[in-house]
């Protein structure tokens, strides 16, 4: 997949390997210590990232560095000074676990020197001067089920210069604390701390000081951490260093019979790079082990085969049952949903199959969550899309394309990561805030976006995320960050919506299809699925140059807010597509249409429960560019007048009773969806919702998921999870149950065109019909047709979809 080869190593470069390795060997234990081994923080020898390609270390001694940076775990608890009857001032050490230290004796007055250690690595604290406060203490039974480590960033690769820390107890919970920190001429880091996450009070230091001591492999690694807080003696702390890597998570990589997997790039292989890059090829797990994150592979490496009659375009629904039935790794926790882990997956795949209004190869990549409420555990790479295009008149086309998949398949796994792209990291609620970084040269950035294009952004283009993300993946809580925890963007600072947008050209509109009631909400059922429309139009008197995508785009943020309820939740939807740009030009009066769920997504049913709800939408465009945006400006946002919804109370005690098994995260998912072959839990709680209340409108979109499944044949993936070697096959249709299904679901369709929307209903209608006509009911196939299209023209329809449908029509009924 690579013209070049990894620079084989110099003799000097094995001479100094084989001396650290012996040193090591010697040194004991077999764990990892500081400086050596595999670590992105291990010593000059395996770090030539710095210099230019082909550079030698000046000296052996030069592998004998000690980079320091890591994590590291506490190994003493606070010591309290304690006066003695007999003038001796008595040193209590509090248990340690596992283990205990044994108590010293010192003259009073007599302290221990700043930075001893006691044969336990315990520290102990100066006794406090007259008028000054006692030390910090913590009660020995308070201490029996402390946790504690510390993370050090300040030297080795990309160092944030960040010193966070996490305390769990069994009875209070845990924290997680962050500080800046700036080196003092004494050696030393010092910072404020700025962030808290959890219970403040188990450490309510206000700033830090730490000192960085041992040289491996003599003198492990260990910090002297001083906490500090106005009014209070210091409370120091002893720990010791246990890895290099911040986080540690395993990948397992499928590919697609015929689609190219780009898991590593020799970094020399186009000549568009920047000055002193390494001529080394760099896997996908390099990408992150360099950067503090250890990705190590737990499996996959198959190649997937799929019968002739299995095409290379994948829907969504055939990508969320793939996920289902294929990744290895996958764990089930109570309820058989998924449970959190620091495991991703990654599907190398041809095409996407985005809808009619798109192309398919437009689609490079895409992140989706996985089982349950396990989110952000699997993304895929499709090649056959716009990544393997060959640019014209570049000097290495070809390479070019290897770059932009690999790139692409990094990228995926930093949004499973939790990373946002570099242009829109002002979402959500903040952790720390972030400002967007349009112009970094980051894996999280698109190079197509950036001022020069790819050109420019390859020039300087490291490999390496930027600071702030570097800093998230590092140093954030782990929930924020692990595969399977908090839906993906949580946490990443959401820019509020402002009340007052600047004047711009483009009007963003949503909405339903149906009236409003007297108070001006629109009225859904319990149990209905809530599935709005998009519109964004040129209501200027002069052409607008727009991105096609953008509706499908992370430009796009919607709030929905319960009445009574202070807390407003963003929705994010089960899909995240990153999709490259394409442009199109608006004439004044037209407009892009888009349709999304509203009703759940990542976090679960967001509109639900009875009440009323209303549901804001804003949208970046491209008007201002993204300098605005990072600046925070309202230029280049629109913001579309607020929806309102109401939900009614159930009909009947049976709708009641429903409620339970429709408002789960997997039947949540099928509906938004539009159907699945595998989720057959699901299935049988959509079967029983067309039975038991086939007047609801939730039937209707119940059975409208049923025909699509039974319908059309699709991918389904089996085996490989279970041992077997994986495969692709395909499922047969059930013309006769589908066609049932779809008079079900389609038999008044003025009424499937209020709760479906048109934009779905059209969709839904015609992949259906082109499915029943080619099992051979046509007849049915152009019933369904036309009706559609007499319904799209009563409700004034655009002219244009209704022609396109009267098209299907006159194909399904034999014309050409």
């Amino acid at each position: 997949m690579t013209t070049q080869q990894h620079r084989p190593a110099s003799g000097l470069d094995e001479l100094v390997r084989a001396v650290v390795e012996e040193i090591s060997r010697r040194a004991g234990d077999g764990q990892e210590r500081a400086g050596y081994g595999s670590g992105p923080y291990a010593e000059g020898v395996q770090d030539r990232w710095g210099t230019a390609a082909g550079a030698q270390p000046a000296a052996p001694a030069a592998a004998l560095l000690v980079q320091r940076s890591g994590v590291y775990v506490r190994t003493d608890l606070p010591v309290v000074p304690t006066p003695d009857h007999d003038g001796m001032q008595i040193v209590q050490e509090v248990t340690t676990m596992p283990g205990t230290v044994a108590l010293e004796e010192r003259p009073t007055g007599a302290a221990m020197p700043a930075g001893a250690l006691t044969d336990q690595n315990a520290m102990a604290v100066e006794q406090p001067r007259t008028g000054q406060p006692p030390a910090e203490t913590i009660p020995p039974g308070a201490a029996l089920d402390l946790f504690e480590e510390l993370r050090v960033d300040v030297d080795g690769q990309a160092p944030t210069m960040t010193v966070s820390g996490r305390i769990w107890r069994l009875i209070t919970g845990g924290l997680t604390w962050m500080a800046k920190v700036t080196k003092q001429p004494d050696g030393s880091y010092t910072g404020p701390i700025s962030y808290r996450d959890g219970n403040g009070s188990l450490r309510p230091a206000t700033s830090i000081s730490v000192q960085l001591t041992g040289s491996p492999p003599l003198q492990p690694l260990a910090a002297r951490v001083a906490f500090r807080r106005p009014g209070a003696a210091d409370l120091v702390l002893g720990y010791t260093f246990a890895r290099s890597a911040f986080r540690e998570a395993g990948i397992e990589f499928d590919r697609v019979e015929g689609a190219e997997q780009t898991d590593a790039y020799a970094l020399h292989d186009h000549p568009v790079r920047p000055d002193g890059l390494p001529d080394i090829t760099l896997t996908i797990e390099d990408a992150f082990n360099r950067q503090g994150i250890k990705v190590t592979r737990t499996g996959g490496g198959n190649v997937i085969p799929r019968s002739a009659s299995v095409d290379d375009k994948w829907s969504d629904i055939e990508m969320h049952d793939a996920m289902q039935q294929h990744w290895s790794e996958w764990k089930p926790g109570p309820g058989g949903q998924g449970v959190a882990q620091w495991q991703v997956w990654t599907l190398f795949a041809g095409l996407h199959e985005p809808g009619p209004d798109f192309t398919p190869r437009q689609l490079g990549g895409i992140m989706f969550d996985d089982i349950g409420t396990a989110q952000r555990q699997g993304c895929a790479i499709f090649s056959d899309s716009f990544i393997s295009d060959l640019p014209p008149n570049d000097p290495a086309p070809e390479a070019f394309a290897r770059r932009m998949r690999y790139w692409t398949a990094v990228h995926e796994i930093g949004h499973c990561f939790n990373l946002a792209h570099a242009w829109d990291k002002s979402r959500g609620t903040a952790w720390v805030p972030l400002l967007d970084e349009p112009e970094s040269r980051s894996f999280m950035n698109y190079p197509f976006l950036v001022s020069g294009g790819p050109q420019a952004f390859f020039s300087d283009f490291r490999y390496f995320f930027s600071e702030s993300e570097l800093r998230f993946l590092r140093h954030a809580p782990e929930r924020f960050v692990q595969m399977g925890s908090i839906p993906w963007f949580d946490h990443h600072a959401f820019e509020q919506v402002r009340q007052y947008s600047a004047p711009s050209p483009l009007t963003l509109s949503l909405r339903v299809s149906r009236n409003r009631d007297h108070e001006g909400a629109y009225r859904y059922g319990m149990l209905e699925p809530v599935i709005g429309e998009l519109k964004l139009a040129n209501t200027s008197t002069d052409p607008v140059m727009v991105d096609r995508n953008k509706l499908m785009s992370d430009d796009l943020g919607v709030v929905i807010q319960r009445e009574g309820e202070a807390e407003a939740r963003m929705h994010r939807p089960y899909l995240k597509y990153c999709m490259r740009p394409a442009p199109v030009v608006l004439q004044p009066g037209e407009a892009l249409y888009g349709q999304i769920v509203l009703s759940s997504g990542l976090g679960g049913w967001q509109i639900a429960e009875p009440g009323t709800y209303r549901v804001y939408a804003a949208l970046r465009t491209a008007a201002a560019g993204a300098t605005a945006s990072a600046a925070g400006s309202t230029a280049g946002q629109v913001m579309a007048a607020p929806l309102m919804l109401r939900v009614e109370r159930p009909a009947s005690r049976e709708q009641e009773r429903l409620a339970d098994d429709v408002y789960t995260d997997t039947v949540g998912r099928v509906l938004a969806l539009g159907g699945s072959r595998v989720l057959h839990g699901a299935n049988d709680v959509l079967r029983e919702l067309v039975e038991r209340i086939p007047g609801e409108a939730v039937a209707k979109h119940a059975a409208a998921c049923l025909a699509l499944a039974e319908t059309v044949p699709g991918k389904v993936m089996q085996g490989g999870g279970d041992g077997a070697a994986p495969r692709l096959e395909l499922t047969t249709a059930d013309t006769e149950a589908g066609r049932q299904r779809a008079e079900q679901a389609y038999g008044d369709l003025d009424a499937a065109a209020e709760t479906f929307g048109h934009i779905r209903l059209t969709r839904n209608i015609e992949r259906i019909a082109r499915s029943l006509g080619q099992q051979g009911a046509g007849e049915s196939a152009t019933q369904l047709v036309s009706g559609l299209a007499r319904t799209l023209e009563n409700r004034r329809v655009k002219p244009d979809v209704v022609k396109r449908v009267r098209k299907l029509e006159h194909q399904l009924g034999g014309g050409e």
